[in-house]
């Protein structure tokens, strides 16, 4: 949230406040604009972020409580695709979501407990290793999988759905359905993106223009959702439970929807845009939909996990 520079003297409420001293050009305090705040929360939200830690991969995860809130693209969003559109209260239990994104060093440890990234991974492919794509930091050897030097704490890519879904069962979980992804990246307000209303900076979120590859899993905490969540915008894409249903929205249950998918090739939703998406694509109830055992061209897609 922004901060606001002290006021000398506190100004009656009948009289105008008077200018509080400007900030320095190069300060990464956003002041705040003429729009009107935002409504309050339809359900009152945790004033502190409650976390744990998941004793399999070491993950810090956030403790969110069962909530109601509006989903999907509010009316003065005019960036909304259809898509995104439909309104609508939706009811999810409470659950404990990732803080960081899965990273390398991470999926390698699985890995190597798994044996094989090839059709292991509820029978499909796990992801793309450093053998077939240079945009890949996991590397194998003769020793097993490890990761590019330098590299541990970024982000796993180039996974498919079967892939992440693997990893969250590994530890005890499962991919976040979309309510949860969305849930855990507004905090149940109209905010457009999971800082706020701001648009993307090179301080808030990695994507197109700005920083433009992947960065840590722990970077840039001025982007954090209102839960303490990293990277919820920008950095990689990130796999849903979900089946893609342009028009889910229409029919969606109330109490803990998720859309069904089909076929194993059938597109999966995916949240949050990657370090290659425009602007526009970090907006927190953009959707997109990629086919479940994709692994060779996304570079730019990752995961983080849930435990119920």
């Amino acid at each position: 949230t922004s901060t606001l520079a002290p006021s000398p003297t506190p100004a009656p409420s009948q009289t105008p406040r008077p200018s509080p001293t400007p900030f320095p050009t190069e300060t990464a305090v956003v002041l705040p604009t003429a729009t009107a705040p935002p409504p309050p929360s339809p359900t009152p939200l945790p004033t502190a972020v409650l976390t744990t830690t998941r004793q399999a991969d070491g993950m810090p995860m956030a403790l969110i409580s069962a909530t109601t809130f509006q989903m999907g693209a509010y009316a003065a969003d005019e960036l909304a695709q259809a898509d995104e559109r439909s309104l609508h209260e939706v009811r999810v239990d409470s659950y404990a979501i990732d803080l960081y994104e899965v990273s390398v060093a991470q999926y390698a440890a699985f890995l190597n407990t798994l044996g094989s990234y090839v059709g292991t991974c509820q029978g499909y492919t796990c992801l793309s290793t450093r053998f077939e794509t240079r945009r890949s930091y996991l590397t194998i050897d003769e020793a097993g999988y490890g990761v590019l030097p330098g590299f541990a704490d970024y982000p796993v890519n180039n996974v498919s759905w079967f892939g992440a879904q693997a990893y969250c069962e590994w530890v005890g979980g499962r991919l976040p359905t979309e309510a949860e992804w969305e849930l855990a990246a507004r905090g149940g307000d109209e905010r457009l993106y999971p800082w706020g209303d701001g648009l993307p900076d090179g301080v808030t979120a990695v994507f197109e223009g700005t920083i433009a590859d992947l960065q840590p899993v722990d970077s840039l905490p001025a982007g954090r959702s209102p839960f303490g969540l990293y990277h919820m915008a920008g950095n990689v894409w990130e796999w849903t439970a979900d089946g893609y249903d342009p028009i889910y929205y229409d029919r969606s249950p109330r109490d803990n929807p998720q859309a069904p998918a089909g076929r194993a090739n059938d597109p999966r939703t995916v949240r949050g845009g990657g370090y290659n998406s425009p602007a526009a694509d970090l907006r927190l109830t953009n959707r997109r939909g990629i086919p479940g055992t994709e692994f060779r061209e996304v570079p730019d897609v990752g995961f983080r996990c849930v435990v119920p």
